[in-house]
């Protein structure tokens, strides 16, 4: 995948390196379409995510999704998300999945939320 980057992108794994030990609940997806959990996010940035699941995802499919912030940020405490999968591949150990998702729409102030809520951590990478 040679995709760039446009804006920063961030590990949950830096998020809960960076907290107290009671500060790491877990970034839940949910499906709004179902209402159910889908997995567990493990990057993100403005454009879209990757999450973590034990069923592998559909390419191609648009979902409509809610991710659950371990705290409260600018009022509010998860994200509502349009987003297409990418991809979804076995993790090496074989016990997982993940999946790619591109946004397809998001409410203006998500970026903020994002960076506020890892202000604490490093971003994973950058491409100007």
């Amino acid at each position: 995948m040679d995709e760039k980057r446009q804006s920063e992108r961030w590990k949950t794994a830096d998020y809960y390196e960076s907290r107290k030990p009671s500060e790491t609940e877990e970034f839940d997806v949910i499906d709004l379409n179902i209402n159910q959990s889908i997995g567990q996010l493990v990057d993100l940035n403005s454009g879209g995510m990757r999450l973590q699941s034990e069923e592998a995802l559909e390419k191609g499919v648009i979902f409509k999704l809610r991710i659950d912030l371990p705290k409260e940020v600018k009022g509010s405490d998860q994200l509502i998300v349009d987003a297409r999968s990418l991809w979804s591949q076995e993790t090496i150990d074989g016990k997982y999945y993940q999946t790619g998702f591109e946004f397809l729409a998001k409410f203006p102030h998500h970026d903020d939320i994002i960076k506020l809520l890892f202000e604490k951590t490093k971003p994973l990478e950058k491409v100007e």
